[in-house]
Parts: structure tokens; C-alpha cells; sequence
């Protein structure tokens, strides 16, 4: 017996509560005794004092009237807090940030009580410091050097503590200001294959006085004059805490800091006080494949593709940041609408609208060979690549700064501009199937990714962001011989061992790190038929896995992400050809097919035209569609009778509803017979978690309800110290069934961001998912799921347990402050669902788990199923 469509509930209004008290578990840390302590750190004092110095004399013929100044990074083990307050009441000393630290070996007598060979956590604060706060912070380690019982007045007691636990205090150089940011690397490959000048980025430290920032923006234009380069554009967002320039230096000049071993002692740029970090120009840019192969279709095709949806004028729900589509495409006509104020489309030929018309396909139609409806209202398109002939790939030009593009381009969406009207207000999800390659997230947040979380919380929009693609090979673990007699499954097992053993080199690519956006990963599953071919392999034996292709997490303070995955087309693979490596290396394959079918420009700009792509690009614009069509069915929920959910609540119900039909299923299983062992097998849910995510996204199973499958949805805002407690009626058709259940819930918000913390977020929510019938967490680890701002749990139980008709499971939603003070309440959107977990199981007579929950409740919403995904 088939299961019947029933529609989604939605909770009554929840009872209000304070919020659960959490007390997470802290290790103890032993420390040096206070004498060795001191003994250590009075040569590092020392250096400092020399340093600044240097700093005076170097300023002595100025022209601007530059006082010395140094930034100060010190290192601490464990957490000191009140660090900033204490160091806010020296004058001179101004806070500029701090970051988490870790994997820090133990040494100098610092390690921990149980085990002392484990690595350690702490933080990084850095502090800008004149003459005199640099002289009162010595005096104060002075006095406690002579004397640790002695007395700091002035709220600087933090100071004490931090002198007991102090790791390193030192000068940011000129090594900080170029560190993992691959700027040499850059301007070599420049330097190669380009004959102009070379660009770079440089972000200053934000000082919140305004004649500050002047100040330094001068001091760097003379610097910058001094290599005879020239500054091309400066950005400035206070709200995010962003200064930076964009400039160009000489090749000349450029070569011989590459080829002369000692250059970067004389660079000015690279030792100038102000700067924080020297970048690459981050292009943010799409790499095209070098397969031009394209279908036509029939007019019969385009009738058929197009009738399923006519074209709609319905206001756009999602916008697309990305290249200029190719808007007169047979399959996009009159269903696009292209905002380009800064004319990029002039730079475009026809033929070379490859990636947004790609994007735009996907978005409007899904995958063409899927079947689906069209978009349901107009997609808003705003250009912000244009094409690199040579290179093949569209970038952002290098004239900008991708953070002062987006945030341009997200104001002019929703605030008016003179006499010009906001762009397109009804904009509630961004695409952003782009990221920078040159930027891999490694600890801190790019500004990039900084920018969205702020815009996000500012305008109450969805950023869906793709998570990057790498298209290193895959060196195996077997011998260059070998690789003909592996079995399938053999072989699926080394392509994963080897992506997780080359995880360095496959991190997300800002700004995938984005809090309060969803990043979304590329499952190799697509519609199409692969080409025969003898040299093709497919490196999984079932589909469903993550893509070959797809970036790494963790996030940002070890959160999850990727947040979940969509199909991204399979990516198929070749052998690396020759004698010169010894183990079996794996290519990424350029043909064509297999991948996903869209609209694409003929050689000519044809306009009937598709083609396949692959890609996290395709798997976060098939999320953005996904978006679109659960937000739609919100509005269909709200008209109904008796049931009103406000159209604030819509945003953070759809990030919430598109994680949580989402799981690992069997692909757990094939990644913990590769990559669990005895070392990692007590943290492998979080270390497989920067593999899977929250797993792969279902969406038709959360748009619809069945006889034995209720899902639920609730809202509402907190502030600081407050919970909200929902109640799930237990179906008594349950009571001492000997059955898997599964019970699931995902809370969704949108949190504030605060920029000088690391911690970042401002509004931690949470709920904690123990109940009586379903007790077992699955997947995702625990704490892991609370770092981000999205908390998705599964919970399966089989005992029989027993029940009263009118008990419930209660699931209560807790807020508190994380990295500063809450304002405005915070939204969130909360999806429960409680199942028979046997998915392919026919029952004669189905468990009726939907009725009976519903009836409880005492509400009843009449939607039934929106359209095919």
C-alpha cells in the first residue's frame, strides 16, 4: 500500500522559557611556576622595546607626522577573560583582534594535567601599541615578575593572568603579513605568463578613528609610490571592520623581490606597520572546461522543456551573482532579468556567457535531463565577472575588490539610490556559484565571507554559497602498476584515502566559510549517460558520494561545513600518463559528459544550445532553485485557514527545511571502512564531518508528509536568556512498538556578527535533541553541530517503550550572547520530524504517525505538494 502526500504542520506557539544552562567541559592546564615564567619571557619584553626602537627611527624624517607604532601578537595558552577590557583601560594600546589557536605543542611547562604530550589550545589577541602603552605594559610585567600576588589597579588584573599563561609576545612582521596568503606564489605565476604590471591587495589593520584610517591610506599611497606602483582603488566597511587597497607594482619591481632572497627586508609594503596581510587579487574567478561540444535542441524540446513552467513576472525570490547569462537563450528568455550598472556585458561576446548562463539554466530549469518545472517567478541576474580570454575562465576584474562589489551590488538590491529605486527587494536567497582559488580557508574569516554573514543578518537574506572545486590529481597509495588490478571498490577506497590524506589542499575556498550563509558541496550524481570509453573511470562504484572535484571543511572554528551537498555531476577521472611518478595518479577528465544538462552559448551564441558542467557551482545554483521552490511553499502554508506564519520567518524555515531531509546513509559506511581507525575512532564522526557535512540533501522528502513520516515547523526570536519549548505529540500508534524510529530537527537563525571577537558569532541558539524514543544520535558529531548556525540532529531508537496518549517530546530552542551584546531579537526556523525509519518497508496497513500527531495538535494545513523538484 502506497503512502499518501499529506502536508506539512506547524507547532502551535511555543511556551516561553529560560534558556538551558550549558556548562562545557574545560581541561586543566598545567603552567611553569611563576619564576621560569618570568625568566622566559623578559628576553621577548626586551625585543619588543628594540622594535620599537626601530620603528622611532624610521619615522624620524616623515612626512606625514607618523607617530611609532607597533602591532603586538601575543599568544596565550588557554583563554584569558576580560583580556580586552583590561588592555582597553591602557592608554595608547588599541584592540585589533583576536583568534583561536591550535595545535600547540606542549613546551616551556605548559601542558595538560591528564595528558602531557597532547597538543594544546589557546588565543591570539593582537593589540596596536605606541611608545607609551608598550612602557606601562612592560611596567606592569615588571611588577609582576618581582611579585605575582601583586595588586593590578584599574580593572588590568586580566593582565595577570595572561602574563601566567603567556606563550609569545612579539612583533607582527613581515612573515605574518604574507603567510598562507600566497602572494609569492601569485606574482611568480604573474611573472611567468604575463607581460603587464603586477596587481596586489593589501588589508590594512581597521583603526576606528577615521583620521586614523586617512593616515594610513596616506602612509601606504607613499609607500606604494616609492616602488613607483600606483594605488587603483580603496574600500572601507566599518561595520565589518574592513580597510583595504587595491593596487599594482612594476614587474621590474616585482622581480627582484621574487629572485633576491633578502628583498622582503627592504619592501616597504611588506614592512609597513599598517598593513595587516598582503593578498593576490582575489579574482574570485570560474575556470571553464576546454570541451566546447554543445547540442542543439529542437524546437519540439524547447516547447516540452518550456511548457512545464511559461515564463512567469512574478517579483525575483533569487538573485544570481555571477557572469553575464546569455538572457535570449531559447530556455531563459523572459525569464531573467539582467541589472548591470557597472557594464560588464559590454566586455562579454556572445559565445563566452558560458558560467551565469550555465548557472541561470540550473536555477530556472534544474538539470534539463531531471525533468523539472521552471522557476516559478523571474531570476534576478547581476554581472559581476567578466571573461579572461587566454586564461579561459571569467573573473572579477582586477581593478575591484570583490568585497566592495558585493557589497554594492547587495545595497543596491535593497535600498534606493537618489531617484533610482532599490533593485529588487524581493530578493531573499543570493547565488554566489563562485569563490576565490588563490584563497583557501585556514583559520581566519576572510573578509569576503565576513561581508555576507553581515549582509545576511543586515537585509535577512540566504547567501548560497558554493564550497569550491580543486582539480589537483590524485595521487594513490599503490603503485603506478597497480591500479589495473584494483576491484571498483578497491579503487573507490584508495580515491577516498587519498582526498582525505590531501585534505591541506583541498580546503574550502572563501568565502565558503560564511557563517550565516549554507555552503553546499557537489555530489557525484548526475541524469546523464557517460560516454564509453576505455581511459574514463568513475571513481565510485554508487553514486551519492561527494564529488572528486569538492572542497573540504571544517568551517570556521571547526563548525560543519560543507553545510549539506547537491547533486554537482559526475566528475569522471583518467590515469596520469608517463614514468615519471611511481604511484597510480588519477587526472580530472575534461569531456564533456557525464554532468548535469543547461542552457549554454553555441561556438556562435547560439541560442538553443545545451551542454553539461560539473561542479559545486551546479550543486549550489541546484540549491538556490531548491530555495526558491520551499519558499514558495511557505507562502502556499500561510494562505491557509487557520495558520499564520509571518513572511519574516520564511528565510530562516528555508535554510532550516533545505538541511533537513539531509543524511549520510551508506556513504558513512564505505568512508569509515576507508578512513576510521584506531587513532581517530573516538573524534570520527567530527573528522568525517569535514567529508559529508550534514550529508546529502533530500528535498522532496521535506515538502511533503506520509501516513508513517510528521514533520513539523516552528518560529519565532529570542533574546539573550530566553528558550522557546515546543511540544510534539507522541502518536500512540508507537506506544511499545518493538520498530526503528527516527526522530530529526534542525534549527535555523541568522546571527549577528562581531568582527573583533573570535568568536564571532554574536547569538548562539541551540537545542538539545535527548528524548525518550529515539535516543541514538546519528551522523553528525555533537558538538560540531553547535558551532555554526545551523544545528541539524538524527536520532534513531528500537526499544519498545511505553507511553501515555497526551505525552510529548519536548525540544526547547535556547539563545545566548557568543561574541557580544544581543540587539534586536534573533529569528529562527525549526523543522522536526518524527518517522518509522524503514524507508523501502510496505505495510499493508500503515502506522497512522501523521493522523495522530496532527490531531494533538490540534491544527490542520491543508497544502499538499508543491511541484517537482
Amino acid at each position: 500500500m502506497a503512502d499518501t502526500d499529506y502536508p506539512l504542520l506547524v507547532f502551535p506557539e511555543p511556551a516561553p522559557a529560560d534558556r538551558a544552562r550549558r556548562t562545557p567541559p574545560r581541561g586543566r592546564i598545567r603552567h611553569p611556576g611563576h619564576g621560569k615564567q618570568a625568566q622566559r619571557l623578559v628576553p621577548q619584553f626586551q625585543r619588543l622595546q628594540e622594535a620599537m626602537e626601530e620603528r622611532r627611527l624610521s619615522l624620524q624624517d616623515n612626512s606625514l607626522g607618523l607617530l611609532p607604532e607597533k602591532v603586538l601578537v601575543i599568544e596565550t595558552i588557554g583563554s584569558i577573560q576580560d583580556f580586552i577590557r583590561a588592555v582597553e583601560k591602557i592608554p595608547g594600546l588599541e584592540w585589533l583582534g583576536e583568534h583561536d589557536l591550535e595545535d600547540i605543542d606542549p613546551a616551556y611547562g605548559f601542558e595538560d594535567e591528564k595528558r602531557p604530550d597532547k597538543h594544546l589550545s589557546g588565543q591570539l589577541f593582537l593589540v596596536m601599541t605606541d611608545q607609551q602603552a608598550l612602557s606601562q605594559l612592560r611596567h606592569l610585567f615588571e611588577q609582576w615578575k618581582d611579585d605575582d600576588q601583586t595588586k593590578f589597579t584599574n580593572g588590568l588584573a586580566p593582565l595577570k593572568r595572561a602574563f601566567k599563561y603567556l606563550h609569545t609576545i612579539r612583533p607582527w612582521g613581515a612573515e605574518d603579513r604574507i603567510r598562507e596568503t600566497g602572494i609569492l606564489d601569485d606574482w611568480r605565476d604573474r611573472l611567468e605568463h604575463e607581460a603587464s604590471d603586477v596587481p596586489f591587495e593589501v588589508e590594512l589593520w581597521f583603526r576606528r578613528n577615521p583620521e586614523r584610517r586617512e593616515q594610513a591610506a596616506s602612509q601606504l599611497r607613499e609607500i606604494v609610490a616609492s616602488h613607483e606602483g600606483e594605488v587603483t582603488a580603496q574600500c572601507v566597511i566599518t561595520d565589518i571592520g574592513y580597510h583595504a587597497i587595491l593596487g599594482r607594482l612594476p614587474r621590474a619591481e616585482v622581480q627582484e623581490i621574487i629572485h633576491t632572497p633578502q628583498a622582503l627586508v627592504n619592501v616597504r609594503l611588506i614592512q609597513c606597520e599598517e598593513v595587516m596581510r598582503v593578498n593576490p587579487v582575489g579574482q574570485c574567478s570560474v575556470r571553464l572546461s576546454e570541451d566546447t561540444h554543445t547540442e542543439p535542441l529542437s524546437d519540439e524540446e524547447i516547447a516540452r522543456i518550456v511548457s512545464r513552467r511559461p515564463p512567469a513576472d512574478g517579483a525575483p525570490v533569487v538573485a544570481l551573482f555571477d557572469g553575464v547569462p546569455l538572457a535570449g537563450h531559447r530556455l531563459l528568455d523572459n525569464r531573467i532579468t539582467v541589472d548591470d550598472p557597472d557594464g560588464y556585458e559590454a566586455a562579454y561576446q556572445a559565445a563566452e556567457r558560458l558560467h551565469g548562463t550555465e548557472m541561470a539554466s540550473l536555477i530556472c530549469h534544474g538539470d534539463i535531463n531531471e525533468h523539472g518545472e521552471g522557476l516559478a517567478g523571474r531570476l534576478y541576474a547581476r554581472p559581476i565577472m567578466h571573461p579572461q580570454r587566454g586564461q579561459f575562465r571569467e573573473a572579477i576584474p582586477e581593478n575591484v575588490l570583490p568585497v566592495d562589489l558585493i557589497h554594492r551590488s547587495v545595497r543596491r538590491l535593497f535600498e534606493s539610490d537618489g531617484d533610482e529605486p532599490a533593485a529588487a527587494p524581493s530578493v531573499r536567497f543570493i547565488n554566489l556559484s563562485v569563490c576565490d582559488p588563490a584563497r583557501p580557508f585556514v583559520r581566519d574569516m576572510s573578509a569576503w565571507a565576513r561581508v555576507l554573514d553581515w549582509l545576511a543578518w543586515k537585509y535577512h537574506i540566504l547567501f548560497i554559497v558554493s564550497a569550491g572545486n580543486h582539480s589537483r590529481d590524485i595521487e594513490l597509495e599503490i603503485p603506478r602498476a597497480s591500479l589495473d588490478t584494483l576491484t571498483p571498490d578497491e579503487r573507490e577506497g584508495a580515491v577516498i584515502k587519498a582526498l582525505a590524506e590531501d585534505t591541506r589542499h583541498r580546503r574550502l575556498l572563501s568565502p565558503a566559510e560564511t557563517l550565516n550563509g549554507l555552503t553546499i558541496g557537489a555530489l557525484s550524481q548526475d541524469a546523464s549517460q557517460p560516454p564509453p570509453s576505455s581511459r574514463l573511470i568513475d571513481p565510485f562504484v554508487q553514486p551519492g558520494a561527494p564529488s572528486v572535484v569538492s572542497a573540504h571543511g571544517p568551517g570556521y572554528r571547526r563548525s560543519i561545513k560543507p553545510d549539506v551537498f547537491f547533486p554537482g555531476g559526475r566528475q569522471l577521472l583518467m590515469e596520469k600518463l608517463g614514468t615519471t611518478h611511481s604511484r597510480a595518479t588519477l587526472q580530472i577528465s575534461e569531456v564533456s559528459m557525464p554532468g548535469q544538462r543547461v542552457a549554454t552559448p553555441g561556438n556562435a551564441g547560439q541560442l538553443n544550445r545545451t551542454g553539461y558542467t560539473r561542479g559545486t557551482s551546479s550543486a549550489a545554483a541546484l540549491a538556490s532553485r531548491g530555495a526558491d521552490i520551499l519558499y514558495r511553499l511557505l507562502g502556499e502554508i500561510s494562505q491557509q485557514p487557520d495558520v499564520n506564519v509571518p513572511e519574516e520567518y520564511y528565510v530562516v524555515l528555508t535554510k532550516a527545511l533545505l538541511a533537513h531531509g539531509a543524511g549520510w546513509r551508506d556513504v558513512l559506511n564505505r568512508y569509515d571502512a576507508v578512513l576510521k581507525n584506531t587513532k581517530n575512532s573516538r573524534v570520527f564522526k567530527e573528522y568525517v564531518g569535514r567529508f559529508l557535512g550534514y550529508g546529502s540533501a533530500r528535498l522532496i522528502r521535506v515538502m511533503t508528509c506520509s501516513d508513517e513520516r510528521v514533520t513539523v515547523l516552528g518560529y519565532g526570536d529570542l533574546h539573550d536568556g530566553e528558550g522557546a519549548v515546543f511540544s510534539l505529540p507522541l502518536p500512540p500508534c508507537l506506544s511499545a512498538l518493538n520498530e526503528r524510529r527516527r526522530l530529526t530537527v534542525t534549527l535555523a537563525w541568522l546571527s549577528p556578527v562581531n568582527t573583533r571577537r573570535q568568536a564571532y558569532r554574536v547569538a548562539h541558539m541551540w537545542f538539545d535533541p535527548k528524548n525518550i524514543i529515539a535516543s541514538r544520535r546519528l551522523f553528525a558529531d555533537h558538538h560540531a553541530v553547535q558551532r555554526g548556525t545551523l544545528q541539524h540532529e538524527v536520532l534513531e531508537g528500537d526499544d519498545a517503550i511505553v507511553f501515555q496518549d497526551g505525552d510529548a517530546i519536548t525540544i526547547q530552542v535556547n539563545c545566548r550572547s557568543d561574541a557580544g551584546d544581543i540587539g534586536d531579537p534573533i529569528r529562527y526556523g525549526l523543522a522536526v520530524t518524527l518517522e518509522l525509519a524503514g524507508e523501502d518497508q510496505q505495510r499493508l496497513v500503515p502506522y497512522p504517525v501523521y493522523v495522530e500527531v496532527r490531531d494533538r495538535l490540534a491544527i490542520r494545513v491543508p497544502v499538499h505538494g508543491a511541484g517537482r523538484i
